[in-house]
């Protein structure tokens, strides 16, 4: 036999053993390596040893049925492609164990050009999974060396540009015209901003890898909520914005890294500041049941289209509003979206516009 014919394994499982002998003659003669099961029980064991790349199953067996093989093979073997044998009368059941994850049916009687057609398309359609898999995979993993290698190659230069931001306006001291003052004033802004989304850029691929959130201990809720509420305070103040609480004495205890629970609330807070306008309020809510903790935070502001929502938690999203006077890097949500997966939980959003926002987290007790 030539070393250009294909070798891929091939399990035939049929409690006939005319079909079986028959399959198996026609495919090894194309060149696969075929083995053979009169039941389902036998077909899962020489699968889970063999790992087959097609599986061949008849649906209609004593014991376990074919749908019962492809449930347990599509979770113990990966890229399995299974293919289900059946009679004519049987076609709505052949229907509906493709929509449960079969990948083809083969209907009886079947001719040998018909089964190798059916095996052909079942191997390119495997190829053609695990090439996909490994496309997304290197792109992925581009995707996180770039960010890493970006945000430690742009922080250095960013620093050296704001020492000289700062040391030009110590140095020409009043010989600077109100206009180059505030063009000073707006760069180093956009450098703030720059620094900004850096940050999140690392913080993003340290969640990934699993090195952001790292050390779960307790830790007191209701102490993030007052250490975020104490650092966004200023904030508020200068932009004519009342925060306030309204917490439970005996607030539960949660496992999580306390750090970055309090970013998570820090940037739902700033989010609040930026689209709720001077005179507006945002407030603190929390409670709990047997199963859950649940942290709100809602303001006053203009609010988010409802067809946007979907979307707030995305990278780079960002909502456009009417009174928000500064850029954020659109990574802020998504952070906070990791974060709370990240400690078992969640975070969602409910607006109308015009009314306020309501972000809430639910923490597992």
């Amino acid at each position: 036999m030539s070393e250009e014919v294909s070798r891929e394994p091939i399990l035939i499982v049929d409690d006939e053993e005319t079909i079986r002998d028959g399959c198996r003659q026609v495919l090894e003669k194309s060149g696969h390596t075929v083995f053979t099961a009169g039941s389902g029980l036998d077909g899962i064991r020489i699968a889970r040893e063999r790992h087959p790349d097609l599986v061949f199953v008849d649906l209609k067996m004593p014991g376990m049925s074919g749908l019962e093989v492809i449930d347990v093979l599509l979770e113990d073997i990966p890229y399995v492609v299974p293919v289900v044998i059946t009679g004519y009368a049987s076609i709505v059941s052949a229907v509906e164990s493709m929509k449960k994850g079969a990948y083809d049916y083969l209907p009886k009687p079947f001719t040998p050009d018909q089964l190798r057609a059916v095996t052909k398309r079942g191997l390119e359609h495997r190829n053609l999974r695990i090439e996909a898999k490994m496309l997304k995979d290197e792109k992925e993993q581009v995707e996180k060396n770039f960010i890493t290698f970006v945000s430690h190659e742009m922080r250095s230069p960013l620093v050296t540009i704001q020492q000289y931001m700062e040391a030009l306006k110590v140095v020409a001291g009043g010989c600077l015209s109100d206009e180059a003052v505030d063009i000073i004033d707006r760069c180093d802004k956009r450098i703030r901003n720059l620094e900004d989304l850096v940050e999140h850029w690392l913080d993003m691929s340290r969640i990934e890898n699993g090195t952001l959130t790292q050390k779960k201990e307790p830790v007191s809720l209701a102490a993030i909520i007052d250490r975020s509420m104490d650092e966004m305070a200023p904030l508020c103040q200068r932009r004519g914005l009342e925060i306030g609480k309204e917490l439970p004495e005996d607030l539960p205890i949660v496992v999580g890294d306390e750090e970055s629970l309090v970013r998570v609330l820090i940037n739902v807070i700033g989010n609040a500041t930026k689209y709720t306008p001077s005179g507006g309020r945002i407030h603190i809510a929390a409670e709990y049941d047997d199963l859950d903790v649940t942290i709100s935070i809602s303001d006053t502001g203009e609010g988010i289209p409802r067809d946007k929502i979907p979307f707030i938690f995305d990278p780079f999203f960002r909502v456009k509003g009417k009174v928000e006077d500064q850029r954020g890097s659109g990574l802020g949500l998504a952070f906070c979206k990791r974060i709370m997966e990240a400690h078992g939980g969640k975070i969602d959003a409910s607006s109308e516009e015009g009314e306020g926002t309501t972000f809430v987290l639910r923490f597992p007790r």
